[in-house]
């Protein structure tokens, strides 16, 4: 259940207000395609294919490393762990007040992207550097989510387990610009078409995100973590 909470995280990451509006930019620079070229479908899609895996590559390498690093720091602090994870469960749901817009947390609206270094023609290493970018990168709407799966992998018996819960998510936030940029114009009208629906999933990343810190707090945790 867990896995399935940190993918679910990775999508509602990339459905958030700051990286849906620029997916079709972003699927140019890794393409290397004009926006045009990829509505219209006159590239064989086996030639993009590989800088999308490249980028996605990138993107998910950096959140293993993090998710590893969350899982070695809670188990160095295992003894304080039914003390630690009740703090962090308050800080969760801070994140999630935070996503609702019922409270403002300074620290997630700051931000740090790298990926203006990239132009919209670049090598395969370069879009793969550009994922790497991409998955260091801090922004007001995945800060809150990612946060959030990292406390979780904090809270992970292992470091593998721990690097996993983050693979998973990178998943869940890179899979869906292979698949729209795979869709071509059918792509880019399902994203005009999420777009009228933020709201609603801001609202939903926010009570996802409540429910996980009462879980912390209340140590029912088992209810997504199954025992080891």
């Amino acid at each position: 259940m867990d896995y399935v909470l940190a993918f679910t995280a990775g999508i509602l990451s990339f459905a958030s207000a700051c990286i849906l509006p620029l997916i079709p930019s972003y699927l140019a620079i890794i393409t290397g395609l004009s926006i045009d070229e990829l509505k219209e479908n006159t590239t064989s899609k086996f030639k993009v294919v590989p800088r999308m895996l490249a980028f996605i590559i990138g993107l998910i390498i950096p959140l293993i490393i993090l998710g590893m690093s969350a899982s070695a720091i809670g188990s160095m602090i295992m003894p304080y762990q039914n003390l630690i994870s009740k703090l962090l469960g308050f800080v969760v749901i801070l994140f999630g007040l935070h996503v609702l817009g019922l409270l403002r947390v300074t620290l997630l609206n700051r931000e740090y992207r790298l990926d203006k270094l990239f132009t919209t023609k670049n090598s395969i290493w370069s879009v793969g550097l550009m994922g790497l970018a991409f998955g260091f990168g801090w922004t007001p709407c995945i800060g809150p989510m990612l946060s959030s799966i990292l406390i979780l992998a904090a809270d992970s018996e292992t470091m593998l387990r721990g690097g996993a819960l983050l693979l998973v998510y990178g998943l869940g936030l890179g899979v869906p610009f292979l698949i729209i940029g795979l869709l071509s114009a059918l792509g880019f009208t399902f994203i005009n078409a999420l777009k009228k629906h933020l709201g609603k999933i801001q609202i939903i990343s926010g009570i996802l995100l409540i429910i996980l810190g009462l879980l912390l707090i209340t140590g029912n945790m088992s209810y997504i973590t199954p025992p080891v």
